[in-house]
């Protein structure tokens, strides 16, 4: 289980400041103006996890509790770090460090960082579910640059269908799937250099462009790289509805059913 420092991720030896920053980056990335446009399940993880940042902050700001705190970490009583029972309170409600300096940066600048913390927020929920998915249709794990995780699945052997070839499945988390997407990761993908493997690259962002425009996209991509290059899987991580081409492995369609029923 998680300390309280853990949730923070601050050490035992931070100081009163030290908690109130951390709280104000962390409590930041979880705002319900940043997850609103997500789906129900990522609002739940944010909430849930705005409540175990309040409570951190709670006990390591009162200087009492955080000393029975502290004596209890020493006695090896790791406190839980489960939500309150009651729902957390408006965010103008929560206990809040002072206000921070008002930022130099443009507005634009702001707006990306806002952007960026709520991509990780979604990069890291959605790598776990995709994970345990895996692993549920007995895939393995790897990793490479550029890319948030690879999959492994051994090919699938029938007696009444055609056999079906290994499959590696490249996986990017983008804010948002659109042709921008789709082009920056081609390139990586084909250097991944998927031996008798069927390469897939599946973008999950949260919403996608038109079909027809990610379809067009594709097609651009191939016809520069002579037909060569990954099946691509635009994915919508608020509801794990996809955009499957007709060359889709059984593999990538079973792993994306799995999600949705977990959904």
């Amino acid at each position: 289980m998680k300390t309280h420092y853990d949730i923070l991720r601050l050490h035992p030896s931070a100081s009163a400041e030290d908690v109130k920053r951390a709280f104000r980056r962390e409590i930041a990335r979880y705002h319900p103006d940043k997850v609103q446009h997500l789906g129900t399940e990522f609002q739940e993880i944010a909430t849930t996890r705005a409540a175990a940042l309040t409570e951190a902050y709670r006990v390591l700001m009162d200087v009492e509790l955080r000393e029975r705190y502290d004596d209890a970490l020493r006695e090896g009583i790791v406190p839980a770090d489960a939500a309150p029972a009651v729902p957390p309170p408006p965010p103008a409600a929560q206990p809040t460090a002072p206000a921070a300096e008002p930022a130099a940066s443009p507005a634009d600048r702001r707006v990306s960082k806002g952007q960026a913390s709520t991509t990780d927020f979604v990069r890291r929920a959605v790598t776990a579910k995709l994970k345990d998915a895996v692993e549920g249709v007995g895939g393995t794990v790897s990793s490479a640059r550029f890319f948030d995780s690879v999959f492994h699945f051994k090919g699938r052997k029938g007696l009444f269908r055609k056999a079906e070839a290994a499959v590696k499945l490249a996986v990017r988390i983008v804010p948002r799937v659109d042709a921008a997407s789709v082009n920056d990761a081609w390139a990586p993908a084909l250097r991944l250099g998927a031996v008798d493997e069927t390469l897939c690259l599946m973008l999950l962002g949260s919403g996608l462009d038109p079909a027809r425009d990610l379809s067009v996209a594709v097609s651009d991509l191939r016809r520069k790289t002579r037909k060569a290059g990954p099946v691509v899987i635009p994915v919508d991580v608020r509801d794990w509805e996809a955009l499957f081409p007709p060359e889709t492995p059984a593999t990538v369609r079973a792993l994306l059913e799995r999600l949705r029923q977990r959904n």
